[in-house]
């Protein structure tokens, strides 16, 4: 078959990609480490430490020149509860489809998802006196990925006696975002970096990973000529793909059997096309 051919495999000398499930569960000693090293003041606790205040986001420490808040932020919690609940949710997520795009790829989600959170509660903070902190946007993005590559994954929330699929499950929690923001709802909750973090992840999943993920919440939402996502198209989009593989495989075995010019001019285009699509996965 197609992926049996020499010139369709990676390249051999390419080094072992290491286990991605190491750096999710990485990412998360991290932020466990971080607490512990630089715990939250307590609200009887007059000065805050100075090390506390640096590794914050706000827009005092920004125009002072710590840029490095972006990133730093998103590795402190105000509260144990605060820390437990997100990496829970990164471990939960984040380990349904850690090894289907790999480390690399993860991290970028991962830091992604946090600074474009940071940056959306920045622009709608601009200038006062707050400060951000928590791994919530990198979550939200977590979340909308494991979402995109997997709709049908079911969970069962607390307080809910039915299952509830991902898709259905991150469009509820972004919808509640939205309403929360917009109501003044939550407190000291940064909604708005929950979903600049659901923003920064679908823009990078949609450029990064477009071959790779199995619903897009945007089309499903908004294009009225999106196909279905049913058993029944899902079975001919498998059908579809296992006829060109047949057709491409064919046009090689004739390759081998009779060179290369035997080939049509339309063969050659199905092999150029098929190289070029299968490459990019």
């Amino acid at each position: 078959m197609l992926f049996d051919r020499d010139y369709m495999k990676p390249p051999r000398n390419s080094a072992p990609e290491t286990d991605p499930m190491k750096l999710l569960l990485g990412i998360i000693v991290a932020n466990v480490i971080m607490f512990l090293l630089f715990p939250p003041p307590r609200i009887a606790d007059i000065f805050i430490p100075k090390s506390y205040v640096a590794l914050v986001l706000s827009w005092e420490g920004l125009k002072s020149g710590k840029v490095w808040q972006l990133i730093t932020s998103t590795f402190m919690h105000a509260d144990f509860w605060h820390l437990a609940f997100n990496m829970y949710g990164l471990y939960l997520f984040g380990s349904l489809f850690v090894r289907h795009i790999g480390t690399k790829r993860f991290l970028w989600l991962y830091v992604i998802s946090g600074v474009t959170g940071n940056l959306l509660w920045l622009l709608a903070n601009y200038n006062s006196h707050g400060f951000l902190l928590g791994a919530s946007g990198a979550l939200f993005g977590v979340m909308l990925a494991a979402a995109m590559f997997g709709p049908n994954n079911q969970f069962l929330i607390l307080f809910f006696p039915y299952p509830i699929k991902a898709k259905t499950l991150i469009m509820v929690y972004a919808a509640l975002e939205i309403i929360s923001q917009w109501s003044n709802l939550g407190g000291n909750i940064a909604h708005l970096a929950h979903l600049g973090g659901f923003i920064g992840a679908y823009v990078y999943l949609r450029i990064a990973l477009k071959h790779h993920i199995a619903w897009d919440p945007f089309r499903a939402l908004f294009s009225s000529v999106h196909r279905p996502s049913g058993p029944q198209n899902i079975g001919k989009s498998f059908q579809e793909h296992n006829a060109e593989l047949k057709n491409v495989d064919a046009i090689l075995d004739k390759l081998s059997r009779f060179g290369a010019n035997s080939l049509t001019d339309e063969e050659r285009d199905v092999l150029r096309s098929a190289r070029e699509k299968y490459s990019k996965h």
